[in-house]
């Protein structure tokens, strides 16, 4: 079996395809034929050793965590799942091994794949999903103002999709080249970056969601009305805190979404989640396209390995 993976934390140069043996298959697991893995910037992250205190030291380490396949095999103790079905999901970031050709995965982080979805599609899913679900289906935006810095990248346009099927207003921010798709989107106004510090005194809303880590915490919190909520993914030790202690200022975290990947996969069913790929790339060359990705390759959508 191959899979991408390292002897060390680092830099791109760290990782390569090896060789590795599989684990035995537990009651709540299920054996997955890897068919595509989406690229997230967090599997690279943690390859540099951002979650090291957490992913510890014991190496090769795999790399990857959202994918789609087919079941082989399921634990004694799973009911939801059975061989032949074709499934996504995601795999827990401290074991990660998405990018490979199977894998052992926990059940409860694996739904059925939509039928109107490829491979690709449901792949870039869960993460994604996960987190705009976090940041915006965990409170009531139902006529609300919201604005999503990062309108059009993964998480942003997830979250845009998911805030209209609630029957919220959204405005938002994202680059000169995805100005037209963000409109076409319905997102109005659709700013640039650069228009947020001058617009931030004067604009109001009820929830500020930055998908990018990006925005001043003091602009963000300028935008909100009097109990709107600035909920942000950039989870430093200080933010942490400030999310612990704030009533106004909040972190999401694709994990507590979670739970609601069998919701997800049935929004997409109905066409209310709508993945973009950006590329597909042969598993052969996924060094490089996690390389190209992490120097700053942009693919208007998500960059998804095919195994």
């Amino acid at each position: 079996m191959k899979r991408v993976q390292y002897n060390r934390y680092g830099g791109p140069d760290e990782m390569y395809l090896g060789d590795f043996t599989l684990p035995d298959v537990s009651e709540r697991e299920v054996l997955i034929s890897i068919k595509a893995a989406a690229i997230n910037p967090f599997d690279w992250k943690i390859r540099q050793g951002m979650m090291k205190f957490v992913t510890g030291r014991r190496f090769p380490r795999a790399m990857g965590t959202d994918f789609s396949g087919v079941v082989e095999a399921v634990g004694e103790s799973v009911t939801h799942l059975a061989a032949g079905d074709e499934v996504f999901g995601t795999i827990d970031f401290k074991k990660s091994g998405a990018f490979a050709e199977m894998a052992v995965v926990d059940a409860a982080t694996v739904a059925r794949k939509p039928a109107r979805l490829s491979f690709s599609e449901a792949a870039s899913l869960p993460v994604a999903a996960m987190t705009a679900w976090a940041a915006i289906m965990n409170r009531n935006v139902a006529g609300a103002d919201v604005f999503i810095n990062g309108c059009n990248g993964a998480v942003g346009s997830f979250a845009v999709q998911l805030a209209q099927s609630q029957g919220a207003h959204v405005a938002g921010a994202c680059g000169p080249s995805s100005r037209s798709i963000a409109k076409a989107a319905g997102i109005d106004p659709v700013l640039a970056y650069s228009d947020i510090e001058t617009m931030a005194p004067t604009a109001k809303f009820d929830v500020v969601f930055d998908t990018l880590g990006t925005l001043n915490v003091r602009n963000g919190l300028s935008m909100l009305k009097r109990t709107g909520v600035f909920v942000d993914i950039n989870p430093t030790l200080g933010r942490v805190l400030r999310g612990v202690l704030s009533r106004r200022y909040k972190l999401a975290f694709a994990t507590q979404g979670m739970k609601n990947l069998p919701n997800i996969a049935q929004l997409a069913a109905d066409g209310v989640l709508r993945p973009t790929v950006g590329s597909e790339e042969p598993f052969s060359n996924a060094v490089a396209a996690i390389s190209g990705l992490e120097a700053g390759r942009r693919a208007g959508g998500k960059i998804v390995l095919v195994i």
